[in-house]
C-alpha cells in the first residue's frame, strides 16, 4: 500500500507534464521527451531511492510518461476526432473508397495529408492518421 506521500510524489508531476499531451506529444524530438522523462525518473528517485527506474515504475504501478502520452492521445483521436458527431471531424480528409481499400494489404481508411514540412508531418492529425487508423 502505497502512502499519500508516495502517491503526490508519482502522481503530481504526472497531471502536469501529460496536461494538454495530445496537442503537442507528435511535435516532441527525442531530447524533449527525455528531458521530460528525467522529471518522471527524479520523482520515482524520491519515493524509491533504492530501486532501478523500470523495477520502481513496476512496484508504483505506473508507465513512463511516453507510453502513458501515446496512449492519451490514441484514445483523444479515437473518442474526440474519428466520431463523426465531432466537430474535429470535419478536419480529417476524405475516406478512401471501400472497394480499393479492401485489395490493399495495409489499407489506410483515409487519404494521407500531403505534408511539405517535418515540421506539419508530424502535428497532430498527420501523426494520428499515420498511428492510429
Amino acid at each position: 500500500m502505497q502512502s499519500s506521500s508516495q502517491i503526490v510524489t508519482t502522481n503530481k508531476p504526472t497531471f502536469v507534464l501529460e496536461y494538454a499531451c495530445p496537442v503537442w506529444h507528435s511535435g516532441l524530438t527525442v531530447t524533449q521527451s527525455n528531458l521530460l522523462e528525467s522529471v518522471q525518473k527524479r520523482a520515482i528517485r524520491i519515493v524509491y531511492p533504492d530501486a532501478d527506474n523500470q523495477t520502481s515504475l513496476i512496484v508504483a504501478g505506473i508507465d513512463t510518461l511516453r507510453e502513458r502520452r501515446e496512449l492519451l492521445t490514441e484514445k483523444f483521436f479515437k473518442r474526440q476526432v474519428l466520431t463523426s458527431s465531432s466537430l474535429l471531424h470535419n478536419l480529417l480528409p476524405d475516406r478512401r473508397d471501400n472497394v480499393i481499400t479492401s485489395s490493399l494489404r495495409n489499407a489506410k481508411p483515409f487519404y494521407s495529408f500531403r505534408t511539405r514540412t517535418n515540421r506539419f508531418r508530424k502535428s497532430f492529425l498527420p501523426y494520428c492518421l499515420d498511428n492510429y487508423t
